[in-house]
């Protein structure tokens, strides 16, 4: 039994308190930790508030607590190539290339579902994807 500010708490009480995640004020500006896999998920993104065990926090305590970038790319890195893009030109960082999943060695095209999502996948354009021995995920060529 400890006692805190008059009140004898038992170990149960006190577990619930060492234990509670440190939250962001608004889930606006915050990044969504995975505790499992040591990852964090951008506002957005498929992942993002997802998983069984987790919580939001700022990208910045996130970063100072040794969590990594899911796929690599911080939050900043990503808002900064999205307005790059302008208006549907084509002109990201991935345009023209199909996301291909390492694992079951198909690729996606870009638009569909799933395109860019996965922790063992990367870009690539088409032609590399079939020569490299991958398939269309839905059967049909992107282009």
């Amino acid at each position: 039994m400890i006692r805190k500010s008059g009140v004898v708490l038992g170990v149960a009480a006190l577990l619930a308190i060492v234990h509670t995640p440190v939250v962001a004020q608004s889930h606006g500006d915050s990044v969504w930790v995975n505790t499992n896999s040591g990852k964090y998920h951008c506002p957005g993104t498929h992942s993002y508030g997802t998983s069984k065990h987790g919580q939001y926090m700022t990208e910045a305590a996130a970063v100072s607590r040794h969590f990594a970038p899911a796929k690599g790319r911080s939050c900043a890195s990503r808002h900064a190539a999205a307005s790059h893009d302008t208006a549907g030109q084509g002109t990201s960082a991935h345009a023209g290339q199909v996301w291909v999943d390492a694992r079951n060695h198909t690729y996606r095209c870009p638009g569909s579902s799933k395109y860019g999502t996965g922790n063992h996948g990367t870009y690539m354009t088409e032609q590399a994807a079939l020569a490299a021995g991958n398939q269309p995920h839905n059967g049909k060529r992107c282009h």
